[in-house]
């Protein structure tokens, strides 16, 4: 199997971080049954009591659940029930979606801050990756191509930040953030300020440089939170414009 023998104390620890990883990047998938106890204290060479231990924190972290005389399978929830309330809790409205901005504006800023000290050089170099993509898309008017690149980009910059209860929320929240997102890359001009914001964060994180990451984000953020507040108030006034020519 694929995981690396573990021989630092606090060894649940390592392959909690092992089993996450490959979770995470698709060697697991949702619904597949992972190997016994037994088998998988082999490949990490522990004993079974520290393989629990990991279990218990991967089941905390919404990766895995155990079923009763079953085995442990992968859920790829992490913290489910947090997530959803959030998502139930936003609504479609200018006040509201601006303090959602305001408190995504804190965790990016978090993020790429932790980003840029815990960074492996491939994180590094897969978040420049995206921040490039977002502006070739920028570039060429893609705004599919532009979106799909912003969400690899953001998904990076969480992944080396290393936070899992951080990545939860940040997943939340972009979720319920999707039904404005097409206001944003609608705008003409707006995408290729937002891949300029990107190349700075990307930059800022790959040369280890925290606050400098954590306001290039906050910069960005805010000016999403701009562009989308000013569409919102321009959508209503014509609503209300045409409510009132035709009463």
């Amino acid at each position: 199997m694929p995981f690396e023998a573990v021989t630092v104390t606090r060894s649940y620890e390592q392959v909690v971080e092992q089993i996450r990883d490959q979770i995470r990047d698709g060697r697991f998938v949702r619904g597949e049954r992972l190997p016994s106890e037994r088998e998988l204290g082999s490949s990490f060479g522990v004993g079974r009591g520290v393989i629990r231990e990991a279990v218990k924190v991967l089941g905390a972290m919404g990766l895995v659940e155990a079923r009763q005389g079953s085995g442990l399978y992968v859920r790829n929830d992490p913290l489910p029930s947090v997530s959803r309330a959030f998502v139930l809790s936003v609504a479609p409205e200018e006040g509201a979606i601006g303090r959602l901005f305001e408190f995504r504006q804190a965790l990016e800023a978090l993020a790429a801050r932790a980003a840029a000290g815990r960074r492996s050089d491939a994180q590094a170099a897969a978040i420049v990756e995206a921040a490039e993509a977002t502006a070739r898309a920028a570039v060429d008017g893609d705004g599919v191509a532009f979106g799909e690149a912003d969400t690899r980009f953001h998904a990076a910059v969480r992944a080396a930040a290393d936070n899992p209860y951080l990545d939860a929320m940040l997943a939340a929240v972009r979720e319920m953030q999707n039904d404005v997102v097409h206001l944003f890359i609608d705008i003409p001009g707006s995408v290729a300020v937002a891949a300029g914001h990107h190349r700075r964060v990307a930059a800022a994180i790959a040369a280890g440089g925290g606050a400098a990451a954590a306001t290039e984000m906050e910069e960005h953020i805010a000016y999403t939170a701009t562009t989308v507040a000013a569409v919102l108030r321009e959508t209503a006034a014509g609503e209300e414009g045409g409510a009132a020519r035709h009463p």
